[in-house]
């Protein structure tokens, strides 16, 4: 099994830089040579990026996943435009629990807190004129979201016409039925811990991932100071569920918006690491990448945070780090694996490319 899994890793990668080399070769000028007519947009350089993206993402939407991404790192790599990859895409602030470690549903009284149909149309609109391939939606509680006779499971059918990939994030306290290509669900520990942590909901999650007829759910575990201990718990949860087909970790940030606290010391996050990887090594479906799990413990990866874009219920469409417009970026502290992954694949990261693989893409 691990022998497998290290020669799929090779194999992808050299499939992947095989077909980015061959498309280099080919003449692609015309593909850039219409302009198009846009959205309003208050940010002049996304209207610049989306009127030179337009047409090749119309052109790819009919592709198969392979030359689509394939484009998508052409213009990046050789063309050096600016191109979003992943989007994170919150609906509403609104939530059912109150979890210790997050700041968002403490935001459900805000003015427009929660996003209109038209508005995440508009939203949508105008990440896939920017040529965004992958959008996550996420909360809040997504699964909450509705605007008069819209709920979440149309705005993942809009938006899977639209983007190569289409995943979303729940507390996974309602049914595991919506429609999109990849289901995240959080899960902080096992059930005493994670009832601390989020409003006593282990059994209800428990019992909806055991209902599920999802065939792409993943656990999200965001370790913290916590819960950390527990991860080898989890994992071995994780690889008894038939309904789960792995599960990923990030780290706690600390926003410090009323919040607790839950940082890990560096010590800490050295040694959850360690763990991870060994859980890896030994064959347990943890699907964050070795390298990248190694360079969280320092925080010195190169980041193009770039490769991320968020919309927030607002209305708000920001390119770059995921906290730009939701808090104060500390880097030191970025727990973000998602983001090391994406800036890990643009790179060319064998292991970063096969963990976008495994999630989004198999």
């Amino acid at each position: 099994m691990k022998i497998r899994r290290k020669n799929d890793e090779k194999f992808f990668a050299a499939v992947a830089r095989t077909v980015y080399i061959r498309l280099t070769r080919c003449e692609f000028a015309s593909m850039f040579s219409e302009k198009h007519s846009l959205m309003k947009t208050s940010d002049d350089s996304l209207r610049g990026l989306m009127m030179d993206t337009e047409k090749e993402k119309m052109e790819m939407d009919r592709l198969p996943w392979l030359p689509d991404m394939a484009g998508f790192f052409l213009q990046r790599k050789i063309l050096r435009r600016k191109i979003p990859l992943l989007a994170s895409f919150k609906v509403t602030h609104r939530c059912n629990l109150e979890c210790r470690a997050c700041p968002f549903h403490l935001r459900t009284d805000e003015d427009n807190s929660r996003m209109s149909w038209d508005a995440a149309i508009a939203a949508l609109e105008n990440l896939r004129r920017l040529g965004t391939r992958l959008v996550v939606f996420e909360g809040g509680e997504p699964l909450l979201w509705r605007d008069g006779r819209y709920r979440l499971h149309d705005l993942v059918l809009h938006a899977r016409k639209n983007f190569l990939r289409v995943a979303v994030t729940t507390n996974g306290t309602l049914p595991l039925d919506v429609p999109s290509d990849t289901l995240w669900v959080s899960l902080d520990g096992m059930r005493e811990t994670h009832n601390q942590l989020r409003s006593g909901s282990f059994d209800r999650i428990l019992s909806n991932i055991q209902n599920a007829k999802h065939p792409k759910i993943y656990i999200h575990f965001t370790l913290n100071h916590r819960n950390w201990q527990e991860a080898d718990a989890l994992a071995k949860w994780v690889r008894e569920m038939p309904t789960i087909k792995g599960m990923t970790v990030q780290f706690f940030y600390p926003y410090r918006q009323g919040e607790e606290d839950l940082s890990l010391s560096r010590e800490e996050r050295r040694a959850a690491v360690k763990k991870l990887l060994e859980l890896k090594k030994a064959g347990y479906p943890v699907l964050n990448s070795s390298r990248r799990l190694k360079a969280m413990i320092q925080n010195d990866w190169r980041c193009h945070d770039d490769i991320l874009i968020n919309v927030d219920p607002d209305g708000t469409i920001t390119q770059g780090c995921y906290v730009k417009s939701r808090g104060r970026i500390q880097c030191a502290a970025c727990g973000f694996t998602p983001v090391a992954e994406a800036s890990g694949a643009l790179d060319l990261i064998p292991g970063s490319l096969y963990a976008g693989w495994q999630l989004f893409l198999k």
